[in-house]
């Protein structure tokens, strides 16, 4: 049967068949290629949806947060259009007071002297309760040390007839002058 075909025959057969085995290592190629392919676009698609979710809250977030700002300008802007509607009343006020009156600068004036002078009379009361709370303190000291003193009176009293009693005590008399020195200076303490 070899004999029968010729070498270019075989070599025809040879070819074909090359040619149908790299068709078929094509195919397998591309087979991988393909599920390599749809691996990769899967992961992709995956990645996509993951990003598109993150993107969506992000958006959200924003959203929310715009949503918040508008409100706080909304609040701003109608805090500031009722500050200037005051403003313009008082001026409106101010006008018709100085067409209505000649003494309308005065009638200010004594308004604004009335209002620094309530201000100063809340200072003022204040630094009176605190001198009031540091002379309590204070009174509450010396009444502390005049019974001590009180106590220190009658000790002076004992020591100054002991002395008294000791005639034979050369110093005496220094020891007297003493103790009236101190009695003195406690009553000077004292007053």
């Amino acid at each position: 049967m070899i004999e029968e075909y010729s070498i270019m025959d075989w070599i025809t057969f040879s070819g074909i068949v090359a040619t149908i085995a790299s068709l078929v290592g094509i195919a397998i190629k591309l087979a991988r290629d393909n599920s390599g392919l749809k691996a990769e676009m899967k992961a992709l698609s995956k990645e996509r949806e993951m990003e598109h979710d993150r993107l969506s809250s992000e958006h959200s977030g924003l959203s929310k947060e715009h949503d918040r700002l508008s409100q706080e300008h909304a609040s701003i802007k109608k805090d500031t259009e009722y500050i200037s509607d005051e403003m313009k009343q008082e001026k409106m006020m101010r006008e018709i007071l100085y067409q209505n009156t000649t003494k309308a600068r005065e009638i200010l004036d004594t308004m604004d002297l009335m209002k620094e002078v309530v201000l100063q009379n809340s200072k003022l009361t204040q630094e009176v309760t605190r001198l009031k709370v540091e002379n309590f303190d204070l009174s509450s000291r010396n009444s502390k040390l005049d019974s001590e003193i009180c106590k220190v009176y009658p000790l002076l009293r004992k020591i100054h007839g002991q002395l008294a009693s000791l005639e034979d005590y050369c110093s005496t008399e220094e020891a007297q002058a003493l103790l009236n020195r101190i009695e003195s200076k406690l009553s000077e303490l004292n007053n």
